[in-house]
């Protein structure tokens, strides 16, 4: 199983991305999330981005710590944008209706934002 590494790396308009990659599950949602929360309460920019192109799966406790994460964005007056969500994934948000509270755009419609 794959754990989740976090890279953050200036992409246009110098905005700081957050990186997942592999699983998001049971076993790590918790460093998952605690990674999630570290960039967000270390950003200045009001938009906080997680890219997610590098995710393969997401469970419901993957969903939870994202949840968690926008609730902690939003407490601090940020936005919170997920972008390169895969179709698979995109119907996990769907399915748990989570595409309509998470800021899930494309990835020039996120740079936009």
């Amino acid at each position: 199983m794959k754990t989740i590494l976090m890279r953050s790396s200036k992409i246009m308009f110098d905005r700081k991305v957050y990186t997942p990659e592999g699983i998001i599950n049971e076993t790590n949602q918790s460093n998952f999330q605690e990674q999630l929360i570290k960039f967000i309460n270390n950003t200045n920019h009001q938009d906080i981005f997680v890219d997610f192109q590098q995710v393969e799966f997401v469970d419901s406790s993957g969903l939870v710590a994202l949840v968690n994460a926008y609730n902690e964005a939003k407490n601090q007056n940020k936005n919170f944008y997920l972008f390169n969500v895969s179709p698979s994934i995109k119907m996990i948000f769907e399915i748990s209706q989570l595409d309509k509270v998470l800021g899930i755009r494309e990835y020039t419609d996120a740079l936009a934002a």
